[in-house]
């Protein structure tokens, strides 16, 4: 399978059941050149300048393009983990109510290799999920809608970090800092927003659902 094949798979991944015509608009191309890419009765190949396009306007991470994506549902095998993103949005404010129904956006398949040339350690690949960011608490660490790659094998805070956690019934996306009493701050990274101090029997309300590893642009947190 050459490159251009490659991407014409992804694409169609990424299309999905959107109109070709939004995702046309979306990805800087005319309607028309979208069909000839996707059209088996031409040769019209998706070279590298719009691969690197699409990429950027779904925030994936550079060459994702390019390297053969698992279908929907389906793991990816050896050396490959397939992450589910989840219609998730964590509040990077004031708290967001967790939807009733959760469901998955795609199954993004990334190479082991390249995740662990993030820097990153996590306690499980099966653990690993994308869920988004909502609000501008954390300006300055990741921007309102960026992707935030999740390790849902950590459920207590075990170090100073950032993790998705519900507080109370409400979603969040917060830096949490375990203090010397055993109580909480959660803190944001946005120095308009002050801390707020967890203790007591708001402990007792909170959950921790998993830590935030990196903005899916490859950015470390």
């Amino acid at each position: 399978m050459d490159i251009y094949a490659i991407r014409k798979h992804n694409l169609l991944q990424l299309l999905g059941t959107q109109r070709k015509a939004s995702c046309a608009e979306r990805w800087g191309m005319s309607p028309a050149h979208l069909s000839q890419i996707l059209s088996l009765r031409t040769e019209k190949n998706l070279g590298d300048e719009v691969a690197r396009r699409i990429e950027q306007a779904e925030r994936l991470p550079a060459g994702w393009m390019d390297v053969l994506q698992g279908e929907a549902g389906v793991p990816a095998s050896g050396e490959f983990v397939s992450i589910a993103h989840f219609d998730i949005r964590g509040s990077m404010g004031n708290g967001n109510t967790p939807p009733a129904h959760v469901e998955v956006i795609r199954d993004l398949t990334v190479h082991l290799d390249w995740l662990r040339g993030q820097g990153i350690s996590f306690s499980a690949a099966q653990n690993l999920a994308i869920i988004s960011g909502d609000g501008d608490s954390m300006a300055g660490t990741f921007n309102d809608g960026d992707p935030l790659l999740v390790d849902r094998g950590i459920h207590e805070v075990r170090s100073d970090a950032i993790y998705v956690f519900s507080l109370d019934g409400d979603l969040f996306v917060k830096r949490l800092q375990r203090l010397t009493d055993g109580a909480l701050r959660m803190i944001a990274d946005n120095p308009l927003y002050p801390p707020v101090l967890i203790e007591g029997a708001a402990l007792e309300k909170l959950h921790i659902h998993g830590r935030v590893l990196l903005v899916w642009n490859a950015r470390r947190v």
